[in-house]
């Protein structure tokens, strides 16, 4: 086997796990916190250089919807679905807890072979 084709070889072999390797994937996902609290966008009160170097080298969102309470928005964002139709129409009294059977995107993750936490609130 000449050099060349040695090279073009241990290439093709080396990218082909770079394919396969699946990225790491955090999700931070924030209470109370409004768009313009971050220095990212603009705020000149906070500095939030941590948080700005995440998004700055990872994803970013700037187009969204969420809910004006915490446990609507955090059940919308897990399932992928209206928080109802979760089970989740409040912030108290029962109304905060996402029906067992729903599938999240911890559970997809998951499926796809990757290690999955949660942490913090439920």
């Amino acid at each position: 086997m000449n050099r060349c084709s040695l090279v073009n070889l241990l290439f093709l072999f080396a990218t082909s796990f770079a394919v396969l390797a699946k990225p790491n994937v955090v999700v931070f996902l924030t209470d109370d916190q409004g768009w313009g609290d971050l220095s990212l966008n603009g705020n000149v009160d906070l500095s939030t250089p941590n948080v700005d170097s995440l998004a700055e080298d990872g994803a970013s969102f700037d187009r969204f919807y969420v809910c004006p309470v915490c446990s609507p928005t955090r059940a919308e964002f897990l399932t992928g679905r209206y928080h109802p139709r979760g089970g989740v129409y409040s912030t108290s009294a029962g109304g905060e807890r996402l029906d067992l059977d729903e599938t999240t995107i911890a559970d997809l993750f998951k499926s796809a072979g990757y290690r999955t936490g949660a942490f913090g609130k439920w």
